[in-house]
């Protein structure tokens, strides 16, 4: 699909599901180092479309350990400060698994559109872990968009997230 018929389609849908919610959605970004210039990107990008973004680390490109600044995020979520979050390191493994460890997290490493549909439509996911390097900054916009935009489908796959949660 054209990128710039995507971006319509996405900035459609992000306006669509703000309206609905009649307030701005607050979204937790965080980062380890590596993964700095990329979460700030995304942070502007976020506040340009509507939502709030809440930066919860790291301060700037001094080396960090990403488990401090992914516990950060899982907490917001899971706090309620944010309803959602955005989590990068150098590949988005690590992260991912340090969010999971939090009962109530369901972290996602996604690296394509299909991992991210899938990760909201069929998981609801509502940590969304990246790697800084694995997608050029313009693709991971598209990616943490459409992320965010996307409904979880219920349904059959509830059941599912169900056993996540025991």
């Amino acid at each position: 699909m054209d990128p710039q018929r995507v971006e319509q389609l996405v900035s459609e849908v992000v306006r669509e599901v703000l309206s609905r919610r009649g307030t701005r959605m607050r979204v937790a970004v965080g980062s380890d180092h590596g993964g700095f210039d990329l979460k700030k990107r995304l942070a502007g990008v976020l506040e340009a479309k509507g939502f709030q973004a809440v930066d919860v680390g790291c301060p700037d490109k001094t080396a960090c350990d990403y488990p401090d600044y992914a516990k950060a995020v899982a907490r917001a979520v899971l706090e309620g400060d944010c309803a959602m979050g955005v989590m990068i390191d150098g590949a988005g493994i690590g992260s991912s698994m340090a969010c999971n460890r939090f009962p109530g997290i369901r972290a996602a490493l996604c690296y394509d559109m299909k991992t991210i549909l899938n990760s909201r439509q069929h998981n609801n996911a509502n940590v969304l872990t990246l790697g800084a390097g694995a997608n050029p900054p313009e693709v991971v916009e598209q990616m943490v968009l459409t992320w965010l935009a996307t409904p979880f489908e219920g349904g059959r796959h509830q059941k599912r997230v169900d056993k996540i949660e025991r």
